[in-house]
């Protein structure tokens, strides 16, 4: 009998080097656009931004940038959730619908801040923090639930 990939115990501990992944491919992006616009310079990786002289790929290397600074801001927040709730056992289909969710609306957060040029699509881009956020949030609010149940 199959069972859906949802219902794998360990799916949402899979999530966090996943969502560890999606918080570098910004950065990674950034490293090989400012490659491609006037060379990357590996003794001085953090000076490589001020070199770039064109405002539209300055432009977007800094929203690849503060793309990649978020997803490490919302790492541990990310991390502390799944634990609390492996931990706490919350159900296997919460913990693997929470994983799916914040992981979607995370790829969505970051092609949108890397696009983003209009206050409209700057307020998709909280939107979509925010959503993203509440999802950590209740998965929290869930383990310490199990705790009080």
């Amino acid at each position: 009998m199959s069972s859906s990939i949802l219902e794998h115990p360990a799916l949402a501990l899979y999530s966090i080097p996943a969502m560890w992944a999606l918080a570098y491919f910004p950065a990674f992006l950034k490293n090989i656009t400012i490659g491609r616009s006037v060379g990357y310079d590996n003794v001085t990786p953090r000076g490589n931004l001020a070199r770039v002289r064109d405002a539209d790929v300055a432009a977007l290397v800094k929203r690849m940038d503060g793309a990649h600074q978020n997803g490490l801001e919302t790492l541990p927040l990310w991390i502390s959730a799944v634990l609390a709730g492996t931990i706490t056992h919350v159900d296997t289909h919460t913990m693997n619908i929470s994983a799916a969710i914040f992981i979607a609306l995370r790829t969505v957060y970051i092609y949108v801040y890397v696009t983003n040029k209009t206050p409209l699509q700057s307020l998709l881009r909280t939107a979509l923090w925010l959503g993203s956020t509440g999802v950590a949030m209740r998965l929290l609010v869930k383990a310490a639930g199990t705790l009080s149940s």
